[in-house]
């Protein structure tokens, strides 16, 4: 597949689309971006910000019902009053015509991949979970953000590497895109409920402000991370407190959080060559290759060596297959 056009990457970074044709929310005056891959179907864009602002920018609009996974880097998203932290753990929902603000707080920017299908496409993945949010003339996420699955980023990265080597079919491209945008909005739509059954659903403001700000914390210091002591004495609450907190308002305890952070932040590496698992490990502040080669076996279901060798077309077809059963 060859790249696309300066044109055509322009019509996807931030036009406004007409008739049902996947939409976009690009920014061309932050971003730069890369159509990897465009059909009637839908959009695969690679996007980029190399800012650094921790101030909030300027109040932006999405085109369309657009799904962004982080692959490196963080960014925040303030939609009204919720802010929420975008990293390597999120996947996150924009719906058309949504206000949102956005922050860089940490250097090096970001790099995400942007899902955009066709606004009848995605209604129907959306009433296999929630048909009444399906009757509606247009998507209208009822979640801004959600953790993604251990099943959901391989398959992302399964579809990063079948474009990269430009030898896929458009039939597989597609089947993949749907097969990870079911997986995405199902588990948001589980998320969702889950929180809506349970008596801390509607946490206060000052919670959900604590959780965030505490998975910052994290990923400033990704390497070499704080105690949960001294992330809640940062944020003037007991270690207790943050503990159960963070548990029940993300999904996850801390230290899982904190582990899926940095093994996404090696299944990246690892999908741009990287060779050294040993220096990959104590980078990512691993004891040791032992103790990141089991903690990556946990998480995505083989060792990362595994994983490294996936550029071939049985890897790829094995690991999927895998995934499925």
């Amino acid at each position: 597949m060859q790249p696309r056009t300066s044109e055509e990457v322009s019509q996807v970074n931030g036009s406004s689309t007409s008739g049902d044709s996947p939409p976009t929310v690009l920014d061309r005056n932050r971003q730069t971006a890369e159509v990897l891959y465009r059909s009637a179907s839908l959009v695969v864009g690679d996007v980029h910000c190399p800012l650094f602002h921790r101030a909030c920018g300027p109040v932006e609009h999405a085109d369309g019902p657009v799904i962004l996974l982080v692959r490196t880097g963080l960014f925040t998203k303030t939609t009204g009053r919720y802010t929420v932290v975008a990293d390597p753990n999120h996947v996150l929902f924009f719906t058309r015509h949504e206000p949102y603000r956005i922050t860089h707080p940490v250097p090096g920017g970001d790099t995400c991949t942007s899902l955009s299908l066709r606004t009848k496409d995605l209604l129907e993945i959306v009433g296999n979970y929630a048909p009444r949010d399906a009757e509606r003339d247009d998507v209208a996420f009822p979640f801004v953000s959600a953790l993604s699955s251990a099943r959901a980023f391989l398959l992302h990265h399964t579809l990063l590497a079948e474009l990269r080597r430009g030898r896929i079919a458009p039939l597989a491209v597609e089947d993949l895109v749907f097969d990870l945008v079911d997986d995405l909005v199902g588990q948001a739509y589980e998320v969702c409920r889950g929180r809506r059954s349970r008596r801390y659903a509607d946490a206060p403001e000052v919670r959900r402000s604590l959780v965030e700000a505490a998975k910052l914390a994290i990923e400033e210091r990704l390497q070499r991370p704080p105690s949960l002591g001294e992330i809640a004495e940062a944020l003037g609450c007991s270690t207790f407190h943050l503990s159960r907190t963070f548990h029940r308002e993300s999904g996850l305890p801390v230290r899982r959080y904190l582990d899926r952070s940095r093994l996404r932040t090696a299944l990246e590496r690892l999908a741009e060559g990287e060779t050294d698992l040993t220096g990959l490990a104590l980078d990512l502040g691993y004891a040791d290759h032992s103790h990141f080669t089991n903690a990556f076996r946990r998480e995505f279901g083989m060792p990362p060596s595994r994983f490294r060798q996936r550029a071939t077309g049985a890897i790829v077809r094995k690991a999927r297959k895998n995934l499925q059963a």
